[in-house]
């Protein structure tokens, strides 16, 4: 949920993807011009560390036809070296700007928002927690929320925007009636270390963790310590879609390591991996030099909500994503796989000794390996997101092309959550491109001329209640 100064940008894998035009059209008309004046917010490099496997996969893509360039500078869709938001090997995300104008700013750090304070329908201030006690701080302009596609829906309902059944359900008191929560979307992969190589590749632990890699990331800013663990990522039409109209609905992120590589030490936890199947299924890789070319759903059919569990602000909100519901994801998927055998087979990728693991996933054993109906039922189990989630206060539903929340005043959205589609692509350039477009506006119109402020009587019990602790 990106709870850090930077949000999701200092927890990411800092890929700079800025998608599909097609992708904007309805919804970001200047785009183009948001384009050029991002450069001033991220720090994009291209110059990055890789392995052997990034050249390996360009090579097999170009002889499968695929365009090969800068795809987000020269072509729309095809395959390239992904570019990093970094700068001399080390990750740069947006709170980077917060040194510039610092002086004008008050950062509460460690602080829990409970809800926005309204005044009928106009935003007057928010109410947080902090140390345990109960605080305010009022607005002169304007209140932004930019918590996130889980946590902006979330605050938004507790402070009584939202689906009118559902707030009333838990004694929530109407503010308004929108579709708050609705429409969660998120790109999800598939292909957890489905690809072996008989090579070794420079980024394994060994490597990792060898005392000069430390020294060359933090006196030359090079080395395996610069990578963000993707190499490459492509995008590219299913057999599902509309090749001359569509954007892409596939896109491939390549990763020179797979989760068996630890040993099943972090990365099988991070991603849910029970000790059962990753002792059954992918602990016979440990040894191997297994990498993941994983298929990512670029724009899928199916849809979730974020609803709260209840009134109390602590509660953690009820996510439901209702992944592979809609069955031509499956589909989509299962074509992204079989575009995987295929680039594994290309010359390029043959003199790394590529090949396809063929081993049956646990749940999938009644079926023949290598099936259609085999291929559903791995996509069915073997699918996790790409902690790309958005949608749920989406322009158009709930928020209108100035990021103002319909039917209220001076309250505003500005993060994932307002995306009415998902992008081409990792989602992290465009949120920043959408942030710096609402700046634009908000400035423009002077609709934040002045700072938000505390009340005396809530700075004072602050202050009295933070000697209290100190004491």
């Amino acid at each position: 949920m990106g709870k850090i100064l930077g949000g999701s940008g200092r927890l990411n894998y800092m890929a700079y993807v800025r998608g599909h035009i097609a992708d904007y059209t309805n919804w970001f008309p200047d785009l183009e011009e948001s384009v050029d004046k991002e450069t001033s917010s991220l720090n994009v490099h291209c110059d990055n560390w890789y392995t052997d496997l990034s050249d390996a996969i360009l090579n097999g893509a170009a002889e499968l036809g695929q365009n090969v360039g800068n795809i987000n500078r020269d072509l729309n869709i095809g395959f390239m070296k992904v570019e990093l938001t970094s700068k001399d090997g080390e990750r740069w995300s947006t709170d980077r700007l917060l040194h510039r104008d610092i002086e004008k700013l008050t950062v509460i750090a460690n602080a829990h928002v409970n809800k926005v304070l309204l005044k009928e329908k106009k935003a007057v201030g928010v109410e947080f927690e902090k140390l345990g006690t109960q605080l305010k701080a009022f607005a002169t302009k304007g209140v932004i929320l930019c918590a996130g596609a889980v946590g902006t829906p979330k605050l938004l309902m507790l402070s009584g925007i939202g689906p009118r059944d559902h707030l009333k359900g838990l004694k929530i008191k109407v503010v308004q009636n929108l579709p708050v929560g609705q429409n969660l979307v998120d790109h999800i992969l598939t292909g957890l270390d489905l690809v072996v190589l008989n090579t070794t590749l420079p980024l394994n632990i060994l490597n990792v963790l060898n005392p000069l890699s430390a020294f060359n990331y933090f006196f030359h800013g090079k080395g395996p310590w610069t990578s963000a663990g993707i190499e490459v990522v492509g995008t590219l039409h299913s057999t599902k879609s509309n090749r001359k109209l569509d954007p892409p609905d596939i896109q491939l992120m390549v990763m020179p390591v797979g989760i068996s590589q630890d040993g099943g030490i972090a990365l099988r936890k991070i991603m849910g991996i029970s000790d059962e199947v990753f002792r059954d299924y992918f602990s016979p890789l440990t040894h191997e030099t297994a990498v993941s070319i994983l298929p990512v759903l670029l724009h899928p059919k199916s849809s979730g909500e974020i609803r709260l569990q209840s009134s109390d602000p602590a509660a953690p909100p009820i996510i439901d994503p209702k992944y592979l519901s809609v069955q031509e994801d499956v589909e989509v998927l299962i074509d992204g796989i079989q575009f995987v055998k295929k680039l594994i087979r290309t010359r390029a990728m043959q003199k790394l000794g590529a090949t396809l693991y063929t081993k049956h996933y646990p749940s999938c054993k009644e079926f023949s390996f290598d099936t259609s109906e085999y291929w559903e039922c791995y996509v069915r189990h073997v699918t996790l997101t790409s902690y790309h989630p958005a949608g749920t206060c989406r322009i158009g539903s709930v928020v209108d092309e100035f990021f103002r929340v319909y039917s209220t005043e001076n309250l505003y959205v500005v993060d994932a959550s307002v995306l009415p589609v998902l992008p081409s692509g990792n989602i992290n350039a465009v949120v920043v491109m959408c942030a710096e477009k609402a700046a634009r506006l908000l400035i423009n119109k002077k609709f934040l001329k002045q700072r938000s402020q505390c009340h005396m009587t809530d700075f004072i019990q602050y202050l009295f209640y933070a000697s209290q602790v100190k004491n």
